[in-house]
């Protein structure tokens, strides 16, 4: 428990910033599996396209802002990448 009146407040600031990430961090993890689910059902590739550079987007904003750290950001973009090529030479050879 925060004894004074600064370590209150801070108290109050870590409060609020961890809840504002969480919510970024949850539309992330949502932006993700909807590319990654419209990729596996075959959904046309122009809203792939557009869902992926959403997610890329999203994913670049929130580590500027410091709600993820920008290395977790570059894994997690090229992860997304990795695994959308992937899906895509699986349609192609199907």
């Amino acid at each position: 428990m925060a004894n004074t009146l600064s370590a209150e407040k801070n108290a109050r600031k870590a409060a609020r910033r961890n809840k504002q990430r969480i919510s970024v961090k949850s539309e992330l993890k949502t932006l993700r599996k909807k590319t990654l689910v419209a990729a596996e059902e075959k959904k046309p590739a122009e809203l792939v396209q557009e869902l992926a550079k959403r997610a890329y987007k999203r994913l670049a904003q929130a580590a500027a802002h410091g709600y993820i750290h920008k290395n977790n950001a570059s894994r997690k973009t090229g992860r997304l990448m990795k695994n959308l090529y992937k899906i895509s030479q699986e349609k192609a050879q199907a």
